[in-house]
């Protein structure tokens, strides 16, 4: 266990590097997380037009819609996210790369867990601050209003435990589902219903570290890119 001083060099370093990283255009992850999301966009095959929808609006959105206009790939990118702040930045954004033909982004506005009466430094079981308001729940189940199945599902956000439930109705059966910062064992209800699974390690975010980052991929049907997913 990292003592105060230890804890907050460690944000002062996360601080900055997310600075660095939002100045060079990179998404809020490590190098080998990087490495995955491409090694998946360069090896799915969808029918059409790739279509994701990820929960979790940010650098990463704007990062991987230009990596796949570069490499030619038609893409449909929906994007949810909980902060009227964030989303409004990243909006514009968008706007100034002109990635609105491929990007639309969506907002369901509620707090964080953070700033909930009742957070503080030793935090309450997991559940207590389950989603209960009725954006919390309109936002985990607001890609369920599309008709057309997804390709890729990306769950990079808040309430990532009932994003994956909604995530199973919302695949193509060759669909891939990604949970990122999957490490985290209160994530990881629901993912042994995925017939197609593995744990990826992908380095570590900050110094002092206790566990590698992880990146968790699942899929019902596509067994193939598990296959080429075993190089990394």
């Amino acid at each position: 266990m990292l003592n105060r001083t230890g804890r907050k060099l460690q944000s002062l370093y996360l601080d900055g590097r997310l600075r660095i990283n939002r100045a060079l255009g990179l998404p809020a992850q490590t190098g080998k997380d990087i490495q995955i999301f491409k090694k998946i966009f360069d090896n799915y095959m969808p029918r059409k037009k790739l279509k994701v929808f990820e929960w979790g609006s940010g650098f990463s959105t704007i990062y991987y819609s230009e990596y796949l206009r570069k490499r030619g790939i038609a893409a449909e990118w929906h994007s949810i996210d909980n902060n009227r702040i964030w989303h409004e930045k990243v909006s514009s954004i968008v706007k100034q790369k002109n990635l609105e033909p491929c990007i639309r982004l969506y907002l369901r506005e509620f707090a964080p867990f953070w700033e909930k009466p009742g957070w503080g430094p030793v935090p309450p079981p997991c559940g207590v601050f389950g989603p209960k308001s009725e954006n919390e729940i309109a936002y985990i189940n607001f890609p369920s209003q599309f008709g057309n199945k997804f390709d890729i599902v990306i769950i990079d956000a808040r309430f990532r435990r009932h994003c994956i439930q909604t995530t199973k109705k919302l695949l193509l059966p060759e669909g891939i589902a990604v949970l990122h910062d999957a490490q985290k064992a209160h994530y990881h209800a629901g993912l042994d219903e995925f017939r197609h699974s593995a744990f990826f390690d992908s380095g570590l975010w900050y110094p002092f570290q206790g566990n590698s980052n992880k990146v968790w991929i699942g899929s019902m049907e596509n067994k193939e890119l598990f296959e080429v997913l075993k190089s990394l």
